[in-house]
């Protein structure tokens, strides 16, 4: 009975609202017909009409009166009289349209990006992972001495994810580079890019495939075996078009037959952040398939490739985690101490990856400081907004007067203020959420050069729509608070005195003091946080980028993707960089396996010194190392800062020969010169290598780097399939495209280039 009673109010609450006039009106006639009732009682005993009148309206209190108290009986005065707050404040800014068009442009410029800046944080902090359970998903990492990250080897992953118990499961993944791909084995391949990983990958992260399924446990164990690939949902959106028939439909990737069993779905592009694969493949294909030759990928267990990630188990903490994973660390240490010799293990959260390359960093820093900048951009506008309304204000005294004076309360004025604050808000909002369509639009139009096809997570969901419908909420509060609080303390006397003109004395300007105060140390914080941000940027580019980074392309390829073997792949580079150092506009041209600051991953080679006096408990050092060829240091302007770097002489059958980066000597040689010094490289044939030049230490995977040990060796003595041509143009490097291909296309037409 309750129940029907409230619904029953809540419908006449409801109409009370939505078809007013008519109830007003029915409440007109029914207190007109009770009073018409009284009147004719009245002369029924004998009263003439007009006392009869006078004594029913006694009778009644008067029909305003007891209109008053009806209206008071529905408890929606409130609403009523925001309604009229929102009809009068949009008659009051209609009158002053050029003030409302300045107000909504500025509020929507800060609404709309600090919901950029939201739309970022979002993406990148609260929302990591794209999976169930977000939270339970942790960063699995190898730690040495000096506190930096690397990945885990094949062996190793196998030891954490059949011993370690604060996992409810572990998975892997590698990136599989670029491969040819052709939707039908008799057609032409094209580069496309995918992700090898382990066959519990889609079960452990608990992604349904929208079409199909994902890969069984099995999957990964029998090196070469399951040929089976599940689509990226762009991908086979792009590639099939959709079509829902692709599961069981044979595919070729680099000459081999693959059957597809699933697409992944639209919700999951992916774990690792901006890479979105185009495809997956299970981990065992990695021996058969992969661009990169991986001989000893499943037995070497310092062949660290592999990106590993767990679920935590129910009620465990990372820090729980993180000891039981010590344990099998030290473990690693004890078994196989020549490999593992002052190496850990660690768990981390997705925030505290965001800051690997300053481990020292707390990750809340990070979320307070994007935090501080988006919110003080809108403070900025607010403050402004503010001014303006106050100004504003004072052109209002004598309306304000009047109203008090009339028995408003100081409240209810306010509450009007504010209303119009928050019709300036919407406004704002609304023209916000265009601002940041545009700017996610435009940062999402960005290209990255990277190997792996790099998207930007930004976009425009319900958690953006709701962060800019508080930020306009926020906005209304900031801007029309102080201008509401300073308007209604308005002195009646001199309010009613004044000809709509308002000129406050000394103790009326404390608001706009405020005010002006906020906007000058607002807008100069963040003045200053740009200044540093920029200079520091700057400073880090110049520190560790002494290369020329202007008038640059980049072209991939892969040979093998047409079936070359080693001797036409090297064969291939030897011609096609003959050719294009002599096209028209080439300054410079070079070879190299991994471009620096190209989000690429750069090889690790592990090598003895000469002349260095090794610890007992080690065999052997790495180093992180590239492979370019006799034009690398002139085309990025590398300075040889002692000896020489790579010749065309430098043949197979001519000595190996290595180029070191300072940061290298320095370690290995402090005080010495390594010009003629020997290194012998691990499980590379020959004789040991001779350092021929030292190279100036360069920021590699990213301007926060720190120096680390850098070897080059020439392609000629390493041969490398997969390699990236550098081109120095003297105008416009776009200009450079159409020669490219000229000398491609002479030398195999159906070669493609896999990226520019």
């Amino acid at each position: 009975m309750r129940i029907e009673l409230w619904w029953f109010t809540a419908c006449l609450r409801l109409r009370s609202i939505l078809r007013r006039s008519r109830v007003e009106q029915e409440l007109d006639e029914e207190l007109q017909f009770h009073l018409e009732h009284k009147i004719e009682e009245g002369i029924a005993h004998g009263l003439s009409p007009k006392e009869a009148r006078y004594r029913a309206m006694r009778a009644m209190d008067g029909l305003e009166q007891r209109k008053e108290e009806i209206r008071d009986t529905r408890r929606i005065h409130w609403l009523t009289d925001f309604v009229d707050d929102v009809h009068y404040a949009i008659r009051s800014l209609r009158r002053s349209s050029a003030l409302t068009a300045f107000v909504a442009v500025t509020l929507a410029l800060g609404i709309g990006f600090t919901s950029t800046s939201f739309s970022g944080v979002d993406a990148l902090i609260f929302r990591p992972y794209p999976v169930p359970h977000p939270g339970g998903v942790v960063s699995l990492v190898s730690t040495s001495h000096d506190n930096s990250f690397d990945n885990f080897s094949y062996r190793e992953y196998l030891d954490i994810r059949g011993h370690a118990r604060s996992f409810d499961g572990v998975i892997a993944n590698a990136s599989l580079g670029t491969v040819g791909f052709s939707a039908d084995p008799a057609a032409s391949p094209r580069a496309r890019a995918g992700m090898m990983v382990s066959g519990n990958y889609f079960r452990v992260l608990g992604v349904e495939p929208r079409l199909g399924r994902g890969f069984r446990d099995d999957e990964d164990q029998a090196p070469g075996r399951d040929a089976v690939v599940v689509l990226g949902p762009d991908f086979w959106k792009n590639e099939f078009a959709g079509d829902p028939a692709v599961v069981g439909r044979t595919v070729r990737l680099n000459g081999r037959d693959f059957t597809v069993i699933g697409v992944a779905p639209d919700t999951f592009p992916g774990m690792q952040i901006f890479i979105n694969p185009d495809f997956y493949m299970p981990l065992a294909m990695a021996r058969v398939f992969s661009t990169n030759p991986r001989k000893h990928f499943f037995e070497d267990r310092d062949d660290r490739e592999l990106s590993v990630k767990a679920r935590l188990r129910p009620g465990v903490t990372p820090r729980q985690a993180q000891s039981d994973l010590a344990l099998l660390a030290k473990g690693f240490e004890r078994d196989y101490p020549q490999l593992n010799q002052n190496r850990g293990a660690a768990v981390h959260t997705h925030i505290e990856m965001l800051t690997r390359n300053d481990p020292e960093a707390s990750p809340w820093k990070f979320m307070v400081f994007a935090a501080i900048l988006a919110l003080s951009v809108l403070l900025v506008a607010c403050t402004n907004v503010a001014g303006l309304l106050l100004s504003r204000a004072r052109t209002r005294t004598r309306e304000i007067a009047v109203r008090l004076a009339m028995g408003a309360g100081r409240f209810r004025l306010i509450r009007l203020l504010l209303t119009e604050s928050l019709i300036f808000a919407c406004l704002g909002g609304v023209g916000g959420l265009a601002v940041a369509y545009g700017n996610l639009s435009f940062i999402r139009s960005f290209t990255i050069p990277a190997e792996l096809p790099v998207t930007v997570p930004f976009r425009m969901d319900t958690r953006v729509l709701m962060a800019c419908l508080a930020l306009s909420l926020l906005s209304a509060l900031l801007c029309g608070l102080a201008p509401a609080l300073q308007s209604t303390r308005t002195d009646l006397v001199n309010g009613l005195k004044a000809a709509d003109v308002d000129v406050p004395g000394r103790k009326r300007l404390w608001a706009r003091n405020v005010l002006v105060v906020a906007q000058v140390s607002t807008s100069l914080m963040l003045l200053m946080a740009s200044f540093l941000m920029v200079r520091g940027f700057n400073r880090s580019l110049a520190e560790g980028t002494p290369f020329l980074k202007d008038r640059l392309l980049l072209v991939r390829f892969d040979p093998r993707l047409v079936q070359y073997n080693e001797a036409q792949t090297q064969q291939f580079y030897k011609h096609l960089a003959e050719r294009v150092r002599m096209a028209p506009g080439v300054q410079g041209a070079a070879l190299t396996e991994n471009p620096p600051l190209a989000l690429e991953r750069f090889d690790a080679v592990a090598f003895v010194p000469e002349g260095f006096e090794m610890p007992r408990d080690r065999e052997n050092f790495t180093s992180t190392m590239d492979t370019v060829d006799e034009g690398y240091f002139e085309t990025m302007g590398v300075p040889i800062v002692r000896g020489r770097g790579f010749l065309a002489s430098d043949t197979p059958d001519a000595r190996h020969v290595a180029v070191v980066s300072e940061q290298f000597a320095k370690h290995y040689w402090p005080g010495a010169d390594p010009v003629g010094k020997r290194i012998r490289l691990d499980k590379r044939a020959g004789a040991p290598v001779k350092i021929i030049g030292v190279a100036e230490t360069i920021k590699y995977r990213s301007t926060m780097e720190k120096p680390i040990d850098f070897v080059y060796l020439p392609p000629a003595q390493h041969p490398i399939a997969r390699m990236v041509l550098l081109l120095r143009s003297s105008g416009d490097p776009l200009q450079l495209v159409k020669p490219v291909k000229d000398v491609v296309r002479a030398l195999d037409p159906n070669l493609p280039m896999l990226q520019t």
